[in-house]
């Protein structure tokens, strides 16, 4: 078949590379992207700092041996290198005036918990700590099964009284990293799908915790051998609708109008919507129902 896939994030950079090597016979794969870069969230840059190249990434950084098992299998098979890496967080608070106000990383080491000495005499830093360490062991019953989880995040929080320092110094910064969401909205978020998240990430997890491993020269590496496989790939190439009918699909953009069998949506649902219009139907409630929002990364060198 003749097959168009929008979208060349990991969705519709895999999913474009197994219908191009198809083991009853290849597709004809045609891979469109409306960024000049392949890869999506994937994207790799280079930073020279004193001299010497770095490459950074920006968006996907880090993968684990818990949750990954297919990222890791396709790597294998793609033969992308990877080497270990670890997962830290780390916070620095500022008051109304712009100076310090808290600081601390929680890593492994107690000396990043108390980078900042003061933090030792702060009787709310203590029971934020206590808080964590709370949270952490209800949370892993909750995902293990042992009680039925309803409602949000911000309702289990204030219902099992936890400290507003703990939700304010640890729990909602770090979600609004993982998930890019403004600590404002973190208290909206679903019980169950934090937790469980949390939990097969080893986010709750004490001692038991995956390994966590980057890739080997940037991500963009496995970016390259899946599309070396994908024969016709698009850049630049904004859609500007989606048309079906009986025997397949029309694609439009400004280059005009291009038959194909099938189509592959791999971006946003509020994308998919825009492209389709009119035509979505019983799409529509469903792709509906599912929000983006738009987020800014900075990448910087200052200390």
């Amino acid at each position: 078949m003749k097959i168009a896939v929008i979208g060349s994030g990991i969705a519709g950079l895999s999913c474009a590379w197994l219908l191009a090597r198809h083991a009853a016979g290849a597709h004809q794969v045609t891979l469109f992207e409306q960024n000049d870069y392949l890869g999506g969230h994937t994207h790799t840059v280079d930073i020279t700092v004193d001299g010497i190249s770095y490459p950074v990434d920006t968006g996907f950084l880090v993968f684990n041996d818990w949750t990954y098992l297919n990222l890791i299998a396709l790597f294998k098979h793609l033969d992308v290198e990877v080497a270990p890496s670890d997962m830290s967080f780390g916070i620095k608070l500022l008051d109304e005036l712009g100076r310090g106000k808290l600081e601390w990383c929680g890593s492994d080491k107690l000396s990043t918990v108390f980078a900042q000495p003061s933090n030792l005499l702060k009787p709310a830093f203590w029971g934020m700590l206590k808080d964590m360490l709370r949270f952490n062991r209800e949370a892993t019953a909750l995902a293990d099964g042992k009680q039925e989880m309803r409602g949000t995040l911000g309702e289990y929080l204030q219902t099992n009284g936890y400290n507003a320092t703990f939700r304010d110094w640890y729990l909602k910064p770090m979600a609004a990293c993982i998930w890019s969401t403004p600590t404002q909205q973190i208290d909206e978020f679903p019980l169950a799908t934090f937790v469980t998240f949390c939990r097969n990430h080893g986010l709750i997890s004490v001692n038991d915790r995956p390994q966590w491993r980057t890739v080997k020269g940037g991500a963009r590496n496995y970016v390259k051998k899946l599309a070396a496989d994908i024969a016709d790939i698009r850049l630049n190439a904004a859609l500007t609708g989606v048309t079906r009918d009986a025997t397949g699909v029309t694609l439009a953009s400004a280059s005009g109008a291009e038959r194909f069998d099938q189509v592959v949506f791999a971006c946003h649902t509020d994308q998919v919507l825009a492209l389709l219009a009119n035509d979505a139907g019983a799409e529509r409630p469903i792709l509906s129902a599912i929000p983006w929002q738009a987020n800014t990364a900075i990448l910087h060198t200052d200390r």
